[in-house]
């Protein structure tokens, strides 16, 4: 594509070029035609206005010319940066793609024994593969008539093992996806909400994905996820279909 249109661009500056020699050639002609012709003096002045029209005329075509190459120049090159672009783009998630693979979380979860090892395994699959800075996953539990999403698994949470998270049905977003069985996808997560510590100092993510696992309908727990980068949404397609996964392994 990008050939081909360089290729015009040769053939219009090309054809310019015969335009610019055929009118110095014509010039040559027009001023040379008084003394082929033999005519007397005295016909200088209506000549000269002549030749000024034309001196013009060549003029302004040359200058008209020379803008419409320059303009066209300008187009192929924003046309090459915006195909360009796009390929990269293409690249990009083709590449994406390629680095998220169901597989994996499959190999870990049927490794795992027992509910704990599970949901630490898948977790840890899927945090991994979209480049999660925290991930955690929550189970449904009930208690005095009430129902709780129940932290039981984390990634690269800075917790004590005594501590208990919970949140009740509809509390935050956790509750709410857990009332709706709905993915929820944060893209401007508040300064503040989510710290990842390292020993390098602190951090807040600023895009949150959260999804449901499912069971015949059945909210069975929620994934919570937190990155630096943009979740795009191959990667949430991955993240959901991974959840059912577990949830498939644990019921």
């Amino acid at each position: 594509m990008i050939g081909l249109i360089n290729d015009r661009y040769k053939i219009s500056l090309f054809l310019a070029s015969l335009f610019l020699l055929g009118a110095g050639v014509s010039v040559y002609f027009i001023y040379s035609l008084p003394g082929s012709l033999n005519l007397a003096r005295g016909f200088e002045p209506s000549f000269m206005k002549v030749y000024l029209v034309i001196g013009v005329t060549f003029l302004i075509g040359a200058i008209s010319l020379a803008n419409a190459l320059r303009y066209k120049k300008e187009v192929i090159v924003f046309r090459d940066r915006k195909l360009e672009d796009s390929l990269a783009q293409q690249e990009a998630a083709a590449s994406g793609k390629s680095t998220i693979s169901l597989e994996t979380v499959k190999a870990s979860v049927d490794q795992a024994k027992g509910e704990k090892q599970i949901l630490q395994a898948g977790l840890h699959a899927i945090c991994k593969q979209v480049d999660a800075g925290q991930g955690a996953l929550y189970r449904i539990v009930e208690e005095d008539g009430k129902r709780f999403a129940e932290l039981k698994s984390g990634y690269a949470l800075n917790l004590a093992e005594s501590s208990v998270i919970r949140f009740e049905f509809g509390e935050g977003l956790i509750g709410q996806a857990a009332v709706s069985g709905n993915t929820l996808y944060v893209d401007d997560v508040p300064e503040g909400y989510i710290k990842i510590v390292s020993g390098l100092g602190s951090a807040s993510p600023k895009f949150l994905l959260i999804t449901a696992l499912k069971k015949s309908g059945q909210v069975q727990g929620i994934l919570e996820i937190a990155a630096f980068s943009p979740i795009n949404e191959d990667q949430r397609k991955f993240v959901e279909e991974a959840a059912q996964l577990i949830a498939d392994k644990i019921s």
